[in-house]
């Protein structure tokens, strides 16, 4: 299959791109460049550097014309300014209409949307754990009501325009290798352990959080693939189904690092964190997958792959960007 990937520069849309590479499908890449680095782009991968807001897409997407659409572009999580908010709906809400639209112009198959995940819902009482899909979603940050937004918008596209989707909340994502993309809190422990510094963890550290190693989001994808039928027009959560703690992730990084340096904890009454833990009961029905890597192994891993410097293999240097014959406007460059 064609299949193009927006955001394909960050963490997960540079694995997936790696890895529907490997499984041997024609793959695409649509960045902006704005978070994400060129170096982490396979090179067997071709290169688009686009915003998803840019006029440019349809005619790209036009004469590319790839059978599926993953998007994973999105914004920097960060909190609270009107700037923010409206940089995440411009990004979130015009450039995913504007993907969309496009994508119909353009006749794609199916669309994969990444969406929210733990932060999505709550406060939860502990007895509501695990939730599934259909618990009542709380965004409480403009980042998740532009990604709940974003949700229905695609929604809406299957049922006005045929355009079949599979919408992913992702619980939060571990393995990454390189340090300016390393945004998972076990990265941050990581770093500072190496340094001898001590880590700063907000809040007591003990409610639970759902953390799933990126080789699993990656086994899940490919069998999306496999299963578009199967996965049409369903929301469902690609996640461990357990809870862990702050605090465990801490102490289990510093075991592996063999250091004794405690973390330091601040508090205030802003804080108002609350245990998150997302069934994958519907992901294990419908794709038949289950995470395979255990918390343990993956906090090793973590730790080689921070260490190393790799997130799977080591990558070619990318070629400089060409003008693209494809359509007329210099903003879109090819590598």
């Amino acid at each position: 299959m064609k299949i193009a990937i927006t955001g394909g520069a960050g963490f997960v849309g540079s694995q997936l791109a790696r890895a529907y590479l490997d499984a041997g499908h024609d793959v695409f890449v649509i960045d902006s460049l704005t978070a994400g680095s060129r170096q982490t782009i396979d090179p067997r991968a071709r290169f688009y550097q686009i915003d998803v807001r840019d006029s440019n897409l349809r005619q790209l997407l036009q004469s590319e014309r790839p059978d599926i659409m993953s998007h994973h572009a999105a914004q920097q999580h960060e909190p609270g300014t009107a700037e923010h908010a409206l940089r995440d709906a411009d990004v979130h809400v015009r450039g995913l209409i504007n993907v969309l639209d496009s994508c119909v112009s353009a006749s794609v198959t199916h669309f994969v949307f990444a969406s929210g995940g733990n932060s999505m819902y709550g406060p939860v009482d502990p007895d509501q754990l695990p939730l599934n899909e259909e618990h009542a979603l709380y965004p409480r940050s403009a980042h998740d009501i532009s990604k709940v937004a974003g949700e229905w918008y695609v929604r809406y596209y299957s049922q006005q325009y045929g355009l079949t989707h599979t919408i992913v909340r992702y619980a939060d994502i571990y393995g990454e290798s390189s340090s300016p993309r390393a945004n998972h809190p076990l990265s941050y422990f990581i770093q500072m352990l190496m340094k001898r510094q001590r880590s700063i963890i907000y809040g007591t550290g003990n409610e639970l959080r759902d953390h799933i190693f990126i080789d699993d989001i990656m086994r899940a994808h490919l069998l999306m693939i496999k299963n578009l039928t199967r996965t049409k027009n369903t929301t469902m959560h690609l996640s461990s189904g357990h809870g862990y703690s702050l605090n465990r992730l801490y102490h289990m990084a510093a075991a592996v690092v063999e250091s004794a340096i405690e973390p330091t904890y601040l508090g205030g009454p802003y804080l108002k964190a609350s245990s998150v833990i997302l069934d994958n009961t519907r992901a294990g029905h419908i794709l038949g997958w289950q995470p395979q890597v255990s918390l343990s192994e993956g906090v090793r891993l973590a730790v080689a792959r921070l260490l190393s410097g790799k997130e799977a293999q080591p990558q070619r240097p990318t070629a400089e960007p060409v003008p693209v014959r494809l359509v007329a406007e210099a903003t879109l460059t090819r590598a």
